[in-house]
């Protein structure tokens, strides 16, 4: 005897749950992220981790942890490829020699501005469908869900 097929209200159906587009629409942008990026070889976390480097040059490596919502067990292999790939500079702190600050090379700092026009070309055509007052909204919105403030 074959059961009848379950009926699932609208709102319950897979593609109007907020996860599943999240994930869709974060799927669709790392694989273009990848396409746009490959020459710099930069994936989304280390892009992220220059990028606020190069906004507060001589960051503490906790700083950047806590900004970038990593535990630092995490950011230790990727500072380490950074470092290694002549990227990031690590200086001992003055008065703490266990704090860790950290500054971007000459040669990452002549790259920034070109990478983030890349990333701004990756945007603008992940976002090609928003108008400019929807992506502001769409910005305000994931804010909202992701910080603390309130």
């Amino acid at each position: 005897m074959e059961k009848a097929p379950l009926r699932i209200s609208p709102e319950d159906a897979l593609d109007a749950q907020i996860g599943y587009n999240l994930r869709r629409a974060s799927a669709l942008a790392l694989n273009d992220f990848a396409v746009e990026m490959t020459d710099a070889v930069l994936r989304p976390v280390t892009y992220a981790m220059l990028a606020l480097i190069d906004e507060k040059p001589g960051i503490r490596a906790a700083e950047l942890c806590r900004l970038l919502g990593m535990k630092s067990a995490n950011m230790a292999p990727l500072l380490a490829e950074l470092e290694e790939r002549g990227l990031v500079e690590r200086d001992d702190h003055a008065e703490d020699g266990r704090v860790q600050m950290l500054a971007l090379t000459q040669a990452a700092r002549e790259a920034m501005p070109g990478w983030r026009q890349q990333v701004r070309r990756h945007e603008d055509r992940f976002l090609r469908r928003l108008t400019k007052k929807e992506r502001a909204m769409l910005l305000r919105l994931l804010r909202l869900i992701w910080t603390d403030e309130d």
